[in-house]
C-alpha cells in the first residue's frame, strides 16, 4: 500500500455492547446499531463489554482481535454467550489524494450513533446486506466494502442534525439531501436553494468542502445506490435509472459505465449471489 493511500475500517455493532481501545484515547463505547469508523485504519482493538478482554480464540469463521490486513467484509463474535457483541467490519483502501478535505479532519475513530445510521438509506441497507445470515462472500466483496466505507466518510462530514456543531451548515443541508433524496430532480441551482446560498458561492463552497462539484457528488451517489441496487436487490434492471433519479437509460448507462468500467447488466451478473 503507498503513501497515498488509506485503509479505512468500519465497524457496525449488530447485537450487545464493545468497547474500541485506541492508544492515547478515551475509548469509544458501543451499543446494538451504533458505528465506529476510522478512517485512516489506526491501530485499536475490540473487547466485549467495558473492559473485558478480546476472546482467546475464535468464536465463529473470521473472530478474533482486529487486525491491520484481513478480508473486506466480515462478521466476527466477541466474548461469550450474554456478554458478547457480534460486529460486522468492513475494510477497503482509498486514495487520500481525491477524498474530500473534510476526511483529513476527522479524528482518528469516531462513533456514529444507531439514530444516525438508521437515518442514511444506502449507508444502512448495505450494512444489513452484508451482515445478512448465510450470505457468502464473492469477488463483490472489495467493491461494496468500498461503497460503505464512502458513504460512512459522508455521513461522518455531514453536520449532524438538528442542534449540533456546523462548520458548514449551508453545505451540510445539501449534501444530506443528495444522500438521503438522490432521486429527486436536483439541479445546482435547487441545491444552492437547499443550502441557502447563491448558486455562485454554492458551487465554490461545495467544492472547498467535499473537493468536488456538487453534479459530480450528486451522480456518484445516484451511481453508488443503483450498485447497492443491482447488486443487493432483485428489481428490475430497466427500473433502477428511474429508482436512482435518471430520466434517461442512456444517461444512466453512460454514467454507470464511467464510474464502474462496466456495464449495469455485467455488473450485476457479477455480484454475489443473493440468497
Amino acid at each position: 500500500m503507498d503513501a497515498n493511500t488509506a485503509r479505512a475500517v468500519l465497524h457496525h455493532v449488530l447485537a450487545g455492547r464493545c468497547r474500541l481501545v485506541l492508544p492515547g484515547a478515551g475509548p469509544l463505547e458501543l451499543a446494538a446499531g451504533d458505528l465506529a469508523l476510522l478512517p485512516s485504519g489506526a491501530r485499536h482493538r475490540l473487547t466485549a463489554g467495558p473492559g473485558a478482554p478480546p476472546p482467546p480464540r475464535p468464536a465463529a469463521p473470521g473472530a478474533g482481535p482486529p487486525r491491520s490486513g484481513g478480508p473486506p467484509v466480515e462478521v466476527r463474535e466477541l466474548g461469550g454467550e450474554g456478554d458478547g457483541a457480534r460486529v460486522l467490519t468492513v475494510r477497503a483502501g482509498y486514495d487520500r489524494r481525491t477524498a474530500p478535505p473534510l476526511v483529513a479532519a476527522l479524528p482518528r475513530a469516531l462513533r456514529l450513533g444507531r439514530t444516525r445510521v438508521d437515518a442514511a438509506p444506502l449507508l444502512r441497507d448495505t450494512l444489513a446486506l452484508l451482515a445478512a445470515p448465510g450470505r457468502r462472500s464473492g469477488p463483490g466483496d472489495r467493491l461494496l466494502a468500498l461503497r460503505v466505507l464512502e458513504a460512512g466518510l459522508v455521513l461522518a462530514t455531514v453536520p449532524p442534525p438538528p442542534d449540533g456543531p456546523r462548520r458548514h451548515p449551508g453545505i451540510g443541508r445539501a449534501v444530506a439531501a443528495i444522500e438521503n433524496r438522490y432521486a429527486e430532480p436536483w439541479t445546482v441551482v435547487t441545491l444552492a436553494r437547499e443550502a441557502g446560498m447563491s448558486r455562485s458561492a454554492f458551487t465554490a463552497a461545495f467544492r472547498a468542502a467535499v473537493g468536488t462539484t456538487p453534479a459530480r457528488h450528486l451522480t456518484a451517489r445516484r451511481i453508488r445506490e443503483a450498485a447497492r441496487l443491482l447488486a443487493g436487490t432483485g428489481i428490475p434492471q430497466s427500473a433502477v435509472p428511474a429508482r436512482v433519479g435518471y430520466r434517461s437509460r442512456v444517461g444512466f448507462h453512460l454514467a454507470f459505465r464511467t464510474a464502474y468500467g462496466t456495464t449495469p447488466g455485467e455488473y450485476r451478473a457479477g455480484a454475489p449471489r443473493r440468497d
